[in-house]
């Protein structure tokens, strides 16, 4: 179980939020609609985790992002935002936000991103458990990427499940991520065999996007059979590839 803040102007966003989290387990310890008030509940409850809106009154929830890890750095802050905010996203990470969760917003979707912050395991975490009666799978789904920040490293993780539109999605953030220096980007492939050869041809044109733009770009994959797949595809861009992320420093 976490506790957890929520920050966002919408009363019916945070009651929303609120009734996903209970259910799942976990302990909402205070509200806020704007960034002042975030950083005084934040100061007052010290939760586990903030859920933090983009666009809000008095204070944005990416100046909330700067008062709070500037006062509390190992804050874990998830912003909840829509697509066409991808780049206020990325500055919001670069200030010290841990994730984030494009609307609209989903249980599944949540509760994952929670898990994922936490570095919990959904298999053996006790708020996964207790969602078996609001999610049909009985744990958080996995989506299709993930975009994570560690230590000003952006860590994509990419799954099979990945198709068209996400691919879109993700492309826009790569976009997003070119004016940052210095650029580093980790593509990390999770159960992703079954990954089409499409979607690989787009990664890969993602990867050398970063490179392109002066960053540096790495690949992380436990699949021998996706491995040779990936040199196929691009001996060159993929010449190493690792097999877990403490190969990497980060």
């Amino acid at each position: 179980m976490a506790t957890i803040l929520i920050v966002d102007d919408s009363i019916l966003m945070r009651r929303n939020l609120k009734m996903m989290l209970a259910e799942a387990g976990h302990e909402v310890v205070g509200e806020a609609s704007n960034g002042i008030e975030a950083y005084k509940e934040y100061a007052k409850t010290m939760p586990d985790i903030v859920t933090m809106d983009i666009t809000m009154p008095v204070m944005s929830g990416i100046d909330a992002v700067k008062k709070i890890i500037a006062s509390y750095p190992e804050a874990n802050i998830v912003m909840i935002s829509a697509l066409d905010q991808r780049s206020m996203v990325f500055d919001a990470i670069q200030n010290g936000a841990k994730h984030y969760i494009l609307k609209p917003i989903t249980a599944d979707k949540v509760l994952h991103t929670i898990n994922e912050v936490l570095h919990q395991d959904p298999a053996d975490d006790e708020a996964a458990a207790a969602a078996d009666t609001t999610v049909a799978s009985g744990s958080a789904v996995a989506a299709p990427f993930e975009i994570a920040n560690k230590n000003g490293v952006f860590i994509v993780t990419v799954r099979a499940s990945i198709g068209a539109d996400e691919l879109d999605a993700l492309g826009g953030a790569i976009a997003g991520f070119q004016f940052i220096k210095p650029l580093k980007v980790v593509f990390r492939f999770d159960e992703a065999e079954g990954i089409a050869d499409e979607a690989l041809v787009r990664i890969a044109g993602f990867a050398k996007q970063v490179l392109q733009a002066g960053g540096t770009s790495k690949t992380v994959s436990t699949g021998k059979l996706l491995n040779a797949r990936l040199k196929t595809l691009d001996a060159s861009l993929f010449a190493t590839i690792y097999t877990d992320l403490s190969q990497i420093v980060i």
